[in-house]
């Protein structure tokens, strides 16, 4: 028995002979052991200066193993984005990328194997992206000189060095910096013209071996290669290489040489050519990548896109191939969208060339009438002569492109004939039928590669744009109503119908058709009555926003509830998935009612959750919840009947979806945020059942934490809003997860602010109890130096709502602990700091003035803060401010000039009361306070006169004293209340803010003041002598009748 150690990789020193040995490890050991541990090794020495020239060294070395070779340019190019740029840790040397960029293009020239010359160009196109044109000026001269070179002694060679200017340019074609655009810009005149010679000389080349049996057979296939990469180049060049592509001889040269090659190829590529069946695929990748190139352009230049040569007949020759397709479009084996990718990393797509070109026609056809339609908005600088070049772009396509003869034309063909649903769909549904669905919906990707789709999205762009398209299309679906049509055509029909909807609505009786003819079709017993099941589902989700009488809505629900039905045999998965995705549209209508819908729902619900067990595809089970959330919320009140039923079955898919698949707890999450804003205070029963998920989701050290925030955070607001005092003892518990999360920056964090101040209205023993208040206040402490103005002053409102609540619980004695506790975190200092600094900035002026480290929002956040210990104290306010060693003369000079200095900024008359009574409770006070209030007197009566007066009615003809437009007679109650509304109303009553009248207040305390300092006359002659004359007049006013009087 071996007791040996392997010795961590860390330990082994870098040479050549050590990387390929950790190299073979990784790439083509069998034992996981050894992989994992040259992996290690191979991670550790990438800060090593030498480890990728090494890589390098070793890619080069044709001797080296295959696997080897290949993980080493694998980790090159991976090593490029990580460490290439001068700032990265542990960068490159300059030395060694000198060295590197040195051998860059021979790694691609001289290999023979495709995909290593592939990567290496990838590699090549990484550095060039970064590195030219400052430190790597001569990049593209050199890869010019180097293509002569090949195309004129090596089609191997050249084969590489196409394939390193692919990569570049793709790579210069994407980068948004305008460094690369324009340096690629810069090099396209020269590139186009080398590689448009290249490509005219290998495809004559080709062309003339295959029609006349000249030249090398051996190298036709290089030449072939050759002229495609060529092309893709040229491809990419012409559209972003150039700012006004119409303008260039050369591109104009290359656009018509694309038309006349076309049909060329287009008619050697069919069966019985002059091509050899091996190079067909060759010779259909060049008419693929001709058809890019005409869409790039039109997408790309649509102003340049019309002034090209011949562009108006070139797309009617592509309708003219979507014509001649659609007369076999029936019988054509469809394209496939397969799970294998591109080079790109795009998916395949295999099916009859004859049907991919007929969908670029397609989509040729719909970029056409985006240009005429939906110009391209920029903030670019446009001149006016390229404003009118686009103006002149849009005439000519409207005008000799989108005639009315060509529109009638494109509208007669995709209905009739592009609209048919053919076997190869019928195989490609039954094949796999969640699949299927999932592309096929009408938010899916599907028109980017198959005719069908494509056809609807062009059929409705067209009647968008032209509404009287409109009165063929109506002759066409009233069709539809014939009852001996086959279901193939009535389905097409039906899609026509669905598309025209927004056109239409008015000359079509809908609702008569929806009772006459799709109540009878939707039953009909036929080997392809789910094609035409599949369909109305559509049909339905199309008209119902558009016009569906209320009385005729049953109709639609009893149809829905018909479709999803398991134990009808034509109802087969898909149709059912479609269904249950189309009734969501059914519920987000804005006329849907819960209360007609009521009748169907138990059915709807049952059927609904049902189809979420058959279903395995994660993506078509969230459309299933979506639809299940969207109509628990429309159904408001009336889901009451069904909370039990929908209940019982969360819980179970929770506990059925991996722990990987976060989107289903997501939605889990969703439906229950729903089902309680929905059944309001009946959702407390179900507390008992949403919390332990709510706690598991909110778990921070759960994987799925982050994920499920936000829908927990939802959920957890909506069951404190529909919740009263008492509260569940576990929901209690759950604050201490949310405390951690309110120092954040996001609007997570706001709205667990939001959950924390209710916790405070909704359980204030337990937030005021010894396990939870010094936590709750520290972690609203935090947020009062939020950057988030909301999240600052929610958070400064939670604070004064706990002073509050300990005021109303334990009086005088339980808003000083609470203030102890305010000072030992140092919240009031921080507060006193901050008004301190707000003072100090408004005694100074001009460009030495100091700023404040408040400003007046927070300024007055922090005085409310202030106010609520006065109002429940006025000494412990005084009190608190001595503590910090200052005496309270030299405190209050500042911080009453800044007081009354803010209520210029409240902009809440609520503020302003609370700051008036609290300012007001100290002169309650006996000395010093006494003699520092009244050193104030003047602004007191300033302050006591604003307030009052603004909270008045002066047009009422009564005392203005006598008036609080802030004091509650009654605490109100609302239809939609919830419990929480109520509470926060109720305990808001209790506020002194909304209980006292203002000027009685003021006026029992300074009367108090009055006698103690001597009576009228002492306060007069000591005191109000010092105050002008017109502030005196002005309080003085609040107690006459007739309002305010005329100065």
């Amino acid at each position: 028995m071996s007791f040996a150690i392997e010795v961590p990789g860390e330990a082994a020193p870098l040479s050549q002979w050590e990387l390929v040995k950790a190299l073979a490890g990784a790439a083509t050991s069998t034992d996981h052991n050894q992989r994992q541990s040259a992996s290690q090794q191979l991670q550790s020495w990438e800060a090593d200066p030498n480890y990728y020239t090494h890589l390098q060294t070793i890619y080069l070395d044709t001797s080296q193993d295959k696997q080897v070779r290949f993980l080493a340019i694998i980790l090159l190019k991976n090593g490029i984005d990580k460490y290439w740029r001068h700032t990265a840790k542990h960068a490159i040397k300059p030395e060694n990328k000198q060295l590197i960029r040195s051998r860059l293009l021979q790694g691609s020239l001289n290999e023979e194997d495709r995909t290593f010359a592939l990567h290496n160009a990838l590699v090549t196109a990484k550095i060039v992206r970064i590195d030219y044109p400052n430190e790597w000026p001569d990049a593209f001269s050199t890869l010019i000189e180097m293509t002569k070179a090949a195309n004129a002694s090596n089609p191997l060679h050249l084969r590489g060095a196409l394939l390193v200017l692919l990569r570049i340019v793709k790579e210069l074609g994407t980068a948004r910096l305008r460094k690369s655009q324009t340096a690629l810009q810069a090099i396209t005149p020269e590139l186009v013209q080398l590689l448009g010679g290249i490509y005219t000389e290998k495809t004559t080349y080709w062309q003339e071996l295959w029609r006349g049996g000249h030249g090398d057979d051996a190298t036709a296939g290089f030449a072939v290669e050759n002229s495609l990469t060529a092309l893709k180049i040229l491809r990419r060049l012409v559209t972003v290489g150039y700012e006004q592509p119409h303008t260039d001889a050369m591109v104009c040269g290359f656009w018509s040489l694309s038309q006349s090659q076309f049909d060329q190829f287009l008619n050697g590529a069919s069966q019985d050519s002059w091509i050899p069946a091996p190079h067909h695929d060759m010779v259909g990748k060049h008419l693929i990548q001709f058809t890019k190139l005409h869409i790039d352009m039109s997408e790309m230049h649509p102003a340049s896109f019309p002034m090209l040569p011949d562009s108006i007949p070139l797309v009617k020759g592509y309708w003219n191939l979507v014509k001649g397709f659609s007369d076999v479009f029936g019988k054509s084996g469809g394209i496939r969208q397969t799970s294998s990718e591109t080079a790109g990393g795009n998916p395949k797509h295999e099916g009859p060339l004859y049907e991919k070109l007929a969908l670029k026609g397609l989509l040729l056809l719909r970029s056409c009438v985006a240009i005429a339609y939906h110009p391209v908005q920029t903030f670019k600088y446009r001149s006016p002569e390229v404003k009118e070049l686009e103006k002149q772009a849009v005439n000519t396509l409207k005008e000799e492109l989108l005639a009315r003869g060509m529109l009638l034309d494109m509208v007669q063909v995709i209905i009739s004939k592009l609209f048919i649903f053919r076997k190869s769909d019928l195989d490609a549904w039954e094949e796999d039928p969640e699949e299927w669905e999932s592309q096929e919906r009408t938010e899916g990707q599907a028109y980017e590669w198959a005719v069908r789709p494509c056809a609807e999205r062009l059929l409705l762009d067209l009647l968008t744009h032209y509404k009287e398209l409109g009165e063929p299309l109506l002759a066409y679906c009233h069709l539809a109503t014939k009852a001996d049509m086959d279901i193939v055509t009535k389905e097409a029909a039906y899609c026509a119908l669905g598309c025209a909807a927004a056109v239409i609505y008015q000359s079509f009786d809908f609702d008569q058709f929806l009772t006459t003819s799709l109540v009878k079709d939707v039953q009909i017993q036929d080997p392809m009555a789910k094609l035409l099941r599949r369909r109305i589902a559509i049909l339905l989700s199309q008209w119902i926003s558009v016009k569906i009488s209320q009385p005729n809505r049953h109709v639609v629900y009893d149809i829905f509830r018909h479709l999803m039905n398991p134990d009808d045999q034509h109802n087969d998965e898909v149709v059912r998935i479609t269904a249950a995705r189309q009734l969501k549209a059914i519920a987000e209508d804005f006329e849907f009612d819960g209360e007609s819908f009521y009748p169907f729902a138990a059915d709807i619900f049952n059927l609904l959750v049902n189809l979420l067990q058959e279903v395995d595809n994660d993506e078509t089970k969230l459309a299933v919840l979506e639809t299940l959330r969207l109509i628990v919320t429309r159904m408001e009140s009336h889901i009451s009947q069904f909370g039990d039923a929908i209940m019982l079955t969360l819980p179970k898919l929770w506990e059925s979806a991996a722990t990987e698949e976060y989107m289903i707890k997501q939605s889990v999450l969703a439906i229950m945020s729903a089902l309680v804003s929905s059944m309001r205070v009946e959702s407390q029963r179900y507390q008992g059942t949403i919390i332990p998920l709510l706690r598991e989701a909110m778990n921070p050290e759960s994987a799925l934490h982050l994920h499920l925030i936000e829908e927990s955070v939802e959920l957890w607001k909506a069951i404190l809003t529909q919740s009263s005092p008492l509260l569940n003892p576990d929901l209690t518990q759950m604050i201490q997860l949310a405390l951690p999360l309110l120092e954040y920056d996001s609007a997570v964090a706001i709205q667990c602010l939001e959950i924390v101040k209710n916790y405070i209205l909704l359980a204030p023993q337990e937030i005021l109890s010894d396990a939870f208040r010094r936590p709750t206040l520290t972690a609203l402490a935090k947020t009062l130096d939020s950057k988030s103005r909301d999240q600052s002053q929610l958070g400064a409102k939670s604070i004064e709502l706990v002073i509050r609540v300990a005021e109303e619980l334990g009086g005088v004695q339980g808003v000083s602990v609470v203030v102890q506790d305010l000072l030992e975190i140092n919240v009031l200092r921080t507060v006193l700091e901050g008004l301190h600094s707000a003072w100090e900035s408004s005694q100074t002026t001009g460009p030495n003035r100091k700023p404040s480290k408040i400003n007046t929002i927070k300024e007055t956040d922090y005085f409310a803060l202030l106010a609520r210990i006065a109002l429940a104290d006025p000494a412990l306010l005084v009190t608190m401010l001595t503590s910090f060693g200052s005496p309270i003369e030299q405190v209050w000079s500042w911080l009453s000039t800044q007081w009354f200095a803010n209520f210029d900024c409240m902009g809440d008359v609520e503020r302003e009361k609370l700051s008036c009574l609290a300012l007001t409770r100290l002169w309650e006070l006996p000395g010093p306070m006494q003699d520092l209030v009244l050193a104030h007197l003047q602004d007191y009566l300033s302050m006591w006169t604003s307030v009052v007066t603004e909270m008045a009615d002066a047009t009422s003809g009564e005392v203005l004293g006598a008036q609080d437009s802030l004091v509650w007679a009654e605490v109100g109650r609302y239809e939609y209340d919830t419990p929480l509304d109520v509470h926060e109303r109720e305990f808001a009553a209790k506020d002194p803010v909304h209980r006292v009248v203002t000027f009685e207040f003021v006026r029992a305390r300074l009367a108090d003041l009055v006698q103690r300092v001597g009576g009228e006359q002492a306060f007069e002659a000591n005191w109000a002598v010092n105050v002008d004359r017109e502030v005196l007049a002005g309080f003085q006013r609040l107690s006459q009748p007739g309002g305010l009087v005329d100065d």
